[in-house]
């Protein structure tokens, strides 16, 4: 028998442990303090549900809150549900913006504390408020970490993307154990929003490592990126690509984030925020790709290096840089390369003060980052991954956007060099030593040296 709502939320916020509570509806009649003394049960309309609250009052204060019920859509109501320690520090509702996202369910929870009875013996009329703007606030709780293993990795590649909902494109790279198919060494999940999503920001915009993680997390209590993670690490730990459905599913219960039934595959732990894309796009993929492993085979390798990037001194400066290439053994060709850039986790760990409002994100999925080569730091990757699937050489880039100055600014956009491709041929240095070592490309001459 599924947990009703009004047992699902037992937090209680508190300010002060106390022996015991009075009973509800029996509250002492305290001439002392804001409130009347006692267990008060109250409620207010949210966006969809009456929300109820039972509220504990001591010496005129309030002492504790817990939330007894409510229909709301569960991942935005967790996120209002942040206002109630607030409400205990303040006691009361008054001077508390709603929360970003939620501002519904947020005027349900305050208007319902407007309603405790006041000690006075007057209710104030309730005054609904809206979020306070804090898209330039540094205070933003979430963790995740979009960090590459350090180092070498090889392996047998294996790739789908496609369509889902909407028109979401969700793609999946796995990569095995080339003497064993079964051991799965890197998982990732990546989608990039819809053609027509209706914020224009994020339109066709890869979500893993660009701000839109920031944007949701504001608004939700939580990142895309963190079920994305929650599942590779799974997938990896286990060497698990399929997952069977879970036969007592129930899509009505997609937003209750505590009933298990919600999902509908077995043996899977995902947050709120990203549920759909892993149901709808990332588990029907890897089912794909096992397919694949355990049919086909694969006659591509991947590789991969990444190293942190260090100042004169040695010390790093917030930056990794990453290389992926994949190779087709049959004909020794790259079919695939990709570049990136990618900043610490953390503010603190950047150096360079203009870069750390792009911690977790990387230059090439950023939407904000401006290359100061004044080209898209995205453009020369493209253009990169371009030249090399024609044939074009790992060394040989003098032809690629912003690999020299050139033109008059005013006449056609000046462009400078940019030092990203001096870190660029570190690694494909790094990594065509490797390839040459194991027989799969074809030599890569270097451009004479004037």
């Amino acid at each position: 028998m599924a947990t009703t709502n009004f047992f699902k939320h037992s937090i209680i916020y508190t300010a002060m442990t106390f022996a015991a509570l009075t009973t509800a509806g029996c509250a002492n009649q305290t001439t002392q303090g804001k409130y009347v003394d006692g267990v008060h049960q109250v409620q207010a309309k949210g966006k969809k549900s009456q929300i109820k609250l039972e509220v504990n009052v001591e010496q005129g204060s309030i002492v504790s809150i817990k939330t007894k019920s409510h229909n709301e859509t569960e991942s935005l109501f967790l996120n209002a549900e942040r206002l109630l320690p607030q409400i205990v520090k303040n006691n009361g509702h008054e001077g508390i913006d709603a929360v970003s996202g939620a501002t519904y369910s947020s005027n349900g929870i305050l208007k319902a504390v407007n309603r405790i009875p006041r000690s006075n013996g007057i209710q104030p009329e309730y005054v609904a408020v809206g979020a306070k703007d804090d898209s330039s606030s540094d205070d933003f709780k979430l963790k995740w970490s979009i960090q590459p293993k350090l180092g070498l990795i090889t392996g047998d590649y294996y790739y789908q993307e496609a369509r889902f909902r909407q028109g979401h494109m969700g793609s999946m790279t796995i990569v095995t154990n080339s003497d064993d198919i079964n051991d799965v060494i890197l998982a990732e999940f990546n989608e990039s929003g819809r053609p027509n999503y209706y914020t224009r920001l994020y339109q066709d915009v890869p979500k893993r490592m660009s701000e839109y993680n920031f944007s949701m997390g504001k608004k939700k209590g939580t990142a895309w990126v963190q079920s994305a993670l929650t599942m590779e690490k799974l997938m990896v730990a286990q060497d698990k690509l399929t997952f069977e459905p879970n036969p007592d599913h129930d899509p009505k219960l997609a937003n209750k984030l505590k009933e298990p039934n919600r999902l509908k595959y077995l043996g899977i732990d995902v947050v709120a925020g990203a549920s759909n894309s892993i149901q709808q796009s990332m588990i029907p993929l890897t089912a794909k790709i096992y397919n694949d492993i355990h049919s086909n085979g694969t006659h591509y390798k991947f590789y991969q290096h990444a190293e942190k990037i260090n100042n004169a001194k040695g010390k790093w400066t917030g930056v990794t840089a990453m290389l992926r290439i994949v190779v087709d053994t049959d004909t020794k060709q790259i079919t695939k390369a990709h570049f990136d850039e990618i900043f610490a986790d953390e503010k603190a760990q950047i150096s360079d003060a203009s870069l750390k409002k792009f911690y977790r994100q990387s230059k090439y999925d950023s939407i904000n980052y401006v290359e100061p080569a004044r080209i898209g730091f995205n453009v020369m990757i493209d253009a990169l991954n371009v030249h090399l699937q024609e044939g074009g050489s790992l060394f040989d880039i003098n032809d690629l956007p912003a690999t020299g100055d050139s033109g008059s600014y005013a006449a056609t956009g000046f462009t400078k060099r940019s030092d990203a491709w001096d870190r660029y041929l570190v690694q494909a240095e790094i990594l065509y030593t490797q390839m040459r070592a194991d027989g799969v490309i074809v030599e890569h001459k270097k451009p004479s040296s004037k």
